[in-house]
């Protein structure tokens, strides 16, 4: 493991435990050590976005999917979240999909949502209930709360009837077997 891989550890760490402002200095410190280490900028994405500074998360955002591009000129058939080299290149991707959403360019997320599906068919993310959401209507917040609801009430039936209806009409998802 890289000096830049444990600073990028410890950052999310405290970020999980409210310390964004450590958080943030550790990645920054990070981004010191190794300026084109990607996982450092999905990481201040998350940082920017709890700080509420948008402008700063958009900026990693669109940095880390530029280093994410710059590695992968041609994407690769699978990239599974098992491998844990390859989550900072899907939460990239995902963060790209996510911001296009959010601004209302809905067929450029759309097409990275499915891509990311395509790489990753077990989807770990969840990717299908935005995608679901992008189809519906709604927005990644609205997505995200109704997993936060399910999750407080345990009770997931609003998002999984978001995506059973969407996927009846768009047929973007399948269910892994085995």
């Amino acid at each position: 493991m890289t000096i830049a891989d444990n600073l990028y550890y410890d950052a999310m760490e405290c970020l999980a435990n409210g310390r964004r402002a450590k958080a943030r200095q550790l990645l920054l410190r990070a981004v010191g050590q190794e300026p084109d280490y990607m996982q450092t900028y999905v990481g201040l994405t998350a940082v920017y976005e709890e700080e509420g500074k948008k402008k700063k998360a958009r900026e990693c955002i669109n940095l880390a999917f530029q280093l994410t591009r710059k590695k992968f000129q041609r994407w690769p058939k699978e990239m599974h979240w098992g491998y844990i080299e390859n989550r900072q290149f899907l939460r990239a991707i995902a963060n790209k999909a996510t911001a296009h959403h959010e601004d209302g360019e809905h067929e450029a997320a759309e097409k990275l949502y499915r891509l990311i599906l395509k790489l990753n068919p077990n989807d770990n993310q969840g990717i299908r209930y935005l995608l679901a959401g992008l189809y519906a209507g709604i927005g990644p917040n609205d997505v995200n709360e109704y997993m936060e609801e399910g999750n407080r009430t345990q009770n997931w039936s609003k998002i999984e009837k978001l995506l059973t209806t969407q996927n009846a009409k768009r047929h973007f998802w399948k269910e892994p077997s085995g």
